[in-house]
Order: C-alpha cells, then sequence, then structure tokens
C-alpha cells in the first residue's frame, strides 16, 4: 500500500515534472521528513533534494519577521505600555502582568483572524462605555479609569506592534498579518517558482 506522499511524488514524476526545482510547502515539520523519505525510494537518479519548509516557516518568511517568545512579549509590551500611560497612571510589573497575557493573547487573535484592530476596539470601548451608561455625569475615578483602559487599547495595541515590526520580530498573529500583506510582493519576485 502507498502513502499519499508517495502517490503525489509518483504522479509527479509520471507528468515529467521536475521535483528539484519545486518548493513544497507541508503542514509539519514531520511531513517535510517523510517527503524527503518517499523521494529517495520514488526518484531512480541521483538528485538534489527540493526545497521542503512548514506552512509556519513559509508564513514566516514571507512575514519577514521572527518569533517572539511570550516572555519576551511581556516585557517588550510593558515597555510599550510605559511609554503612553502617564506616570501617575502606571500599574507595576508585578500588576501589570496579570492582565497583561490576557490581552496579547487577544491581539494575537485579532491578528490571526485579520480582524480590523480600529473596528474592534472602537467597538469594545463603545461597548464598555454603554455598560457604564448613567444619568449621573460624575462617575467615579474607579469607572474613569476602567473606561479609560478600553479606550487606550487601540493605542497600546498600535504602540506595541510598531515596537515589534521595528525590530523585525512579532507574535504568531502579527506574523500572518504582515505575511497576509506581503504575499503578493512574494508572487511577483517568485513567478518562476513553482510550489
Amino acid at each position: 500500500m502507498t502513502t499519499f506522499i508517495e502517490d503525489v511524488l509518483k504522479d509527479l514524476q509520471k507528468s515529467g515534472i521536475s521535483v528539484e526545482d519545486r518548493l513544497f510547502v507541508v503542514p509539519s515539520k514531520r511531513a517535510a521528513i517523510f517527503i524527503k523519505y518517499h523521494l529517495a525510494k520514488v526518484l531512480q537518479h541521483t538528485s538534489f533534494v527540493p526545497r521542503i519548509i512548514s506552512i509556519e516557516d513559509f508564513v514566516k518568511d514571507l512575514s519577514g519577521l521572527k518569533l517572539i517568545s511570550s516572555t519576551e512579549q511581556l516585557f517588550t509590551f510593558y515597555s510599550s505600555y510605559k511609554k503612553i500611560t502617564p506616570s501617575d497612571k502606571l500599574e507595576s510589573f508585578d500588576f501589570f502582568s496579570k492582565w497583561a497575557g490576557i490581552l496579547l493573547q487577544d491581539f494575537n487573535e485579532i491578528d490571526r483572524h485579520l480582524v480590523d484592530e480600529n473596528s474592534i476596539f472602537d467597538y469594545l470601548g463603545a461597548i464598555k462605555e454603554t455598560e457604564h451608561w448613567s444619568l449621573n455625569p460624575n462617575k467615579s475615578e474607579f469607572v474613569e479609569n476602567y473606561l479609560s483602559f478600553w479606550t487606550n487599547l487601540k493605542n497600546y495595541y498600535k504602540t506595541y506592534t510598531d515596537d515589534l515590526l521595528s525590530t523585525g520580530i512579532g507574535y504568531q498573529g502579527l506574523i500572518y498579518k504582515q505575511a497576509v500583506e506581503h504575499v503578493e510582493t512574494y508572487i511577483e519576485l517568485n513567478q518562476e517558482q513553482q510550489h
């Protein structure tokens, strides 16, 4: 019984397509190992191994960014947070880190799903404003700070992502977003490359 990978490689060979000139984009690095193994079985002559990369590595290549660790994300975000938060409103790193991890996950999801960040942050701010609406025009300091946080989400996101992009690093969602923005350029520059 032959495997799917082996069948694909045999079909390529039967159709006269040279695998050496191809770029194979596969779901995982493990799949790349299987392709190399089956190439050795299918090819009847000595040849160079084609370029084989995982989809994650391909997306990173497209984006031009390196993946940042979650710890590094937290410290970079704190630095961005300090840039735009007035000194009298700054929280200690310990307190900041209690809520920042969740917000970083939200930033990641927003970018992974290519959601327009301006729209979503404006929408969230409006919801929070509506939740704390009252006939009393004087809001407590707690409510003012709470609403200010939601209003500033867009600024936190923008400053943080700008800081990451300026150093050539990003979290998974930002890498996906940048890859989408660079895909047309990639296609133009790699018209001869077969995938």
